[in-house]
């Protein structure tokens, strides 16, 4: 549910809960920081009404943020998922295979680097095994990735790909509308 005159944008981590059965009437915040949820809810009894409520959890939001800002696109990037092999985020290796006329099958090996552009498109850079050497080419990897990490701005939102936001104003983020 939605006050009149309330944009999504106030309610970000906020959400309504209305449960007649169990006489629940309150506003919900419920963010996630680093893997972990973090849930508090603002019943319309204790705070002596809807508005008074909304008001408490979005002070409680608010704060919360201020204290725990979300991970900037340039942090998500870095996680190592366990899929990976290469020790390095975003850093991989493949090769290509060739069928010569005579039949045979040649490889190429590369290290290859990917990173988001500003808008949240996939950047990749391709270093070749057989002009640099096996450690030249994983190098030369690592340091474009590295620079292309450098120019990232903002913090990562799932359902907002590439978009820049200041995490230093909440009222700046790209805020969900939950309820």
């Amino acid at each position: 549910m939605q006050l009149r005159g309330e944009g999504k944008d106030d309610n970000y981590g906020i959400s309504r809960v209305d449960d007649e059965v169990y006489r629940t009437h309150a506003w919900r915040v419920s963010l996630r920081r680093h893997g972990k949820g973090h849930v508090k809810n603002f019943p319309d009894r204790k705070y002596g009404g809807q508005l008074r409520a909304l008001h408490e959890a979005r002070r409680y939001r608010d704060e919360f943020v201020c204290q725990n800002p979300p991970i900037t696109r340039s942090e998500f990037c870095c996680i190592k998922r366990s899929n990976n092999t290469s020790g390095t985020s975003g850093v991989c290796t493949y090769a290509k295979r060739y069928e010569r006329r005579d039949g045979s099958i040649k490889e190429n090996w590369y290290w290859e680097a990917s990173w988001p552009n500003a808008h949240g498109e996939s950047i990749k850079k391709v270093f070749s095994v057989n002009n640099y050497g096996e450690e030249m080419a994983k190098q030369l990897a690592i340091n474009a990735r590295q620079l292309g990490l450098a120019s990232l701005e903002g913090v990562f939102w799932p359902s907002e790909r590439g978009l820049v936001v200041d995490r230093a104003t909440p009222d700046a983020m790209p805020l969900y509308n939950v309820a």
